[in-house]
């Protein structure tokens, strides 16, 4: 019986897949950008004339052929409310195994989620997530292609005064990135925003970063020698160690967020990968200048605290907040009603991270407050 109803299941799940991939959404909206050329806009990272620069993590969008009215709804009014100086997009903005293959479509989303960042007119990047190379349907390197078309986007192939790149084909890490945050005169490095790549896909095992990512943070840390956030698609271990000794306020002197569940909506952790990456929890330690971590990858986690790595170095670990609806592929391959409804129900929105010249340091959750009128809300705020 078992058998015979996961056989049943997964004839479902292929011929639902097989339907997408051929007939398509008709609601494919497109985004005219900023009309601005690549190269005429300047992406020098500043803090204000107050002194702030602010982060706007969104995460795991996973488009699939079209991006609906509520997602654009939601990330609009996460951007307008947060008015942030750069958006990071951490991984797992398209979702190709469902297009059959297609790399066309899959080129045509890219294009699509390009055009609606560069519409902002605020500097954004992003990593990869273990969805985006799924399948080989599109590889990294050619959604990288389509993404730094943007006049606002801050990466590519080719370093610039805006940001300096690891890239390695065969690892299949191309969003490696180190972004200088300046003072407001511009005339010193005060800051950096450092993204790290996703080194796997969906059908691969979790490993964590690679010894050449490890090591393009610890040139980075040598160069510029500040402090800086960073921004990746999965937890690394040591949320998952947070979660686990939340209640021991000498190891985790803070924790806040709602600990949710796709089964019971009551309690919910961190997939545990990888299981070790020995190699970068050293060079954190070594260099003690990365303030905080957010990830996304654990939908339902929004969860932040304030982890003792070491003796005289505290770190902050953060999850993004899913940021849209994507294609609500939960609507169709998720078996269980109360898993659907609590997807559905789920407040969409952001992470926000805040930094100061003077070294102030916070981070909070924005959120939908689901009163139909897309109002966000700010929780669950931790300063540093």
């Amino acid at each position: 019986m078992k058998k015979k109803t996961i056989s049943v299941a997964l004839v479902l799940l292929i011929s639902v897949i097989m339907i997408f991939s051929i007939v398509g959404c008709s609601s494919y909206k497109e985004f005219a950008g900023s009309g601005k050329e690549k190269g005429s806009v300047d992406l020098t990272l500043k803090f204000d004339e107050q002194g702030n620069f602010k982060i706007l993590q969104l995460t795991d969008i996973q488009f699939i052929d079209y991006i609906d009215e509520e997602s654009v709804a939601i990330m609009d009014a996460t951007i307008e409310y947060t008015k942030p100086d750069l958006i990071v997009v951490t991984g797992d903005q398209i979702s190709p195994e469902y297009l059959g293959g297609q790399s066309g479509k899959a080129r045509k989303i890219c294009r699509q989620i390009t055009g609606y960042f560069d519409s902002k007119e605020i500097p954004w990047t992003l990593c990869f997530g273990n969805h985006d190379g799924a399948m080989s349907v599109l590889s990294k390197k050619h959604m990288l292609e389509e993404y730094q078309k943007s006049a606002y986007f801050v990466g590519g192939f080719e370093e610039s005064k805006y940001f300096e790149s690891y890239i390695n084909e065969d690892e299949d890490t191309y969003c490696n990135f180190f972004l200088p945050v300046y003072s407001n005169s511009g005339d010193k490095v005060e800051y950096g925003v450092f993204i790290m790549d996703c080194a796997t896909s969906l059908m691969s095992p979790y490993k964590g970063f690679t010894q050449g990512q490890i090591d393009f943070y610890n040139s980075m840390s040598e160069k510029y020698d500040v402090n800086m956030s960073m921004y990746t698609h999965e937890p690394t271990e040591e949320f998952q160690t947070m979660y686990d000794n939340r209640e021991n306020t000498e190891l985790v002197s803070v924790f806040k967020g709602e600990i949710e569940s796709p089964e019971d909506g009551i309690s919910y952790y961190p997939t545990k990968n990888p299981e070790m990456n020995k190699a970068f929890r050293e060079s954190l330690i070594a260099n003690k200048n990365v303030d905080g971590i957010y990830a996304g990858h654990d939908h339902l986690s929004n969860f932040a605290g304030i982890y003792n790595m070491a003796e005289g170095y505290e770190i902050c670990l953060g999850y993004g907040r899913m940021s849209s609806y994507g294609f609500g592929e939960w609507r169709y391959f998720m078996f269980s009603g109360a898993k659907r409804k609590l997807y559905k129900n789920y407040p969409r929105g952001g992470r926000v991270v805040e930094v100061n010249e003077d070294g102030g340091y916070l981070t909070c959750d924005v959120l939908d407050s689901k009163d139909g009128k897309y109002t966000m809300t700010t929780r669950n705020e931790i300063k540093k």
